[in-house]
């Protein structure tokens, strides 16, 4: 006998919430290098992943709005209420931004640092954007081909709110978004150009305007009020200095620019000293400190290139018999304060820009061998810094980059 069935009214429909947040349809103008869960190479079924592009954006978040927390106590809250946070017992820690990554396209168009040969004899030009991509280049000793890099990738961000944010807060995401695609990008060495973003619509909402003032004024209104903090406790875009080049309608002409630029800077050929590929640096790193210390050892050095970025890796040569690492002496490694990327403006074109971020400078080194760690300090005496007029390496980044794209450099926050 069958049971009757239980009277119940068929619900009415209901149109699905609306969803608060913006949607960005992104591209990269540079080749995808890395990224992936093997070394130097990207992931060919998840290219983009949400969790890489949530990793970013609470990189820049704290670039932008770092220094308004006292103690990183108050920043990890902070950070952790927006972005999210590991999950505690009876503390689930969600974030108030959710992140959809959608529509991901790559068109299978891939290269390698060999797409990216010199425009020139290398004798002449120097490696150029091969000099950025080095990374990337085939290991010999390890018996590994170029690394892959992907071409042309387009995906669809959708960034959702939670109801409970404040307009403050959700200003903070916008901007956040805005120095990402600016500073950022996507995937390995972001911080030599790889990986650099663009959007396909709206693009007067998140790209700088064209104009040089207005474009200075974008970017100062990316910033909340007030000083940097002195010293720098991490990496901020207040107190960073700016140098744009003039824009054109290629990115690649771009990344072989800037690899010109900084190939020349590293060997020290700037200021009076033309550039030759062939010749040896001007730094008086290696000669008149490395090998001193290397034959009388000390507790206290004088180098420039570490406030550039660690590790230094020397190379052993016939005339240059000690190759020393130099690392970081708490991680081994310190990330660049500059970034040299291609910039894509509101209008479609691309300029070369050079930033220097207002971070921490190191203080001490580990140099191997002998593994041992020192003071680091400046040099009173440096070929270089003597050649710019100035006193720290990365004021001599600013003076150089003015000299190379023939404009002056602009502050972000005061600093």
């Amino acid at each position: 006998m069958r049971r009757p069935s239980p009277d119940i009214s068929i619900p009415s429909w209901q149109p699905p919430a609306q969803e608060d947040g913006f949607t960005l349809h992104l591209r990269l103008i540079t080749p995808l290098f890395g990224g992936g869960y093997e070394s130097r190479e990207v992931d060919p079924v998840c290219i983009i992943r949400p969790a890489t592009v949530r990793g970013h954006l609470r990189y820049w978040w704290r670039a932008l709005y770092g220094g308004q927390f006292s103690n990183a106590k108050e920043l990890f809250k902070a950070e952790a209420h927006l972005w999210g946070a590991a999950a505690l017992e009876k503390h689930p820690a969600t974030g108030k931004v959710r992140l959809q990554v959608t529509q991901v396209r790559s068109g299978g168009n891939t290269v390698t640092i060999d797409n990216f040969k010199p425009r020139g004899s290398p004798a002449r030009v120097g490696p150029e954007a091969q000099y950025l991509l080095y990374p990337f280049q085939a290991q010999k000793q390890q018996n590994l081909p170029p690394a892959k890099g992907y071409r042309d990738v387009e995906f669809t961000l959708r960034v959702t709110f939670d109801k409970s944010l404040s307009p403050a807060q959700r200003q903070q995401v916008e901007n956040t978004v805005k120095a990402w695609i600016a500073f950022g990008g996507i995937g390995g060495r972001t911080r030599r150009g790889c990986g650099a973003l663009t959007v396909t619509k709206e693009q007067g909402r998140w790209l700088p305007p064209a104009d040089v003032e207005r474009r200075k004024q974008w970017f100062r209104q990316l910033l909340p009020a007030g000083e940097p903090p002195k010293p720098a406790r991490l990496a901020h875009l207040s107190g960073a200095r700016i140098v744009l080049g003039n824009p054109t309608g290629q990115a690649d002409n771009v990344l072989h620019d800037l690899g010109s630029f900084w190939a020349r800077f590293r060997k020290g050929h700037v200021g009076s000293k033309p550039y030759n590929p062939m010749e040896g640096g001007r730094w008086s790193d290696y000669r008149k400190a490395l090998l001193r210390f290397y034959k009388q050892d000390g507790n206290t050095i004088s180098l420039c290139k570490p406030f550039l970025g660690l590790p230094i890796v020397y190379q052993k040569f016939n005339t240059a018999p000690y190759a020393p690492t130099i690392e970081s002496t708490e991680t081994g490694r310190m990330a660049s304060p500059v970034i040299l990327k291609p910039l894509a403006l509101a209008n479609g074109q691309v300029c070369p820009m050079c930033v220097v971020l207002w971070a921490p400078l190191p203080t001490s080194i580990r140099i191997k061998p002998p593994d041992r760690q020192v003071k680091l300090v400046l040099p009173e005496q440096d070929p270089v810094l003597n050649d710019l007029k100035v006193k720290h390496p990365l004021e001599a980044v600013v003076k150089a980059a003015e000299a190379h794209w023939k404009t002056k450099a602009f502050g972000l926050g005061g600093g």
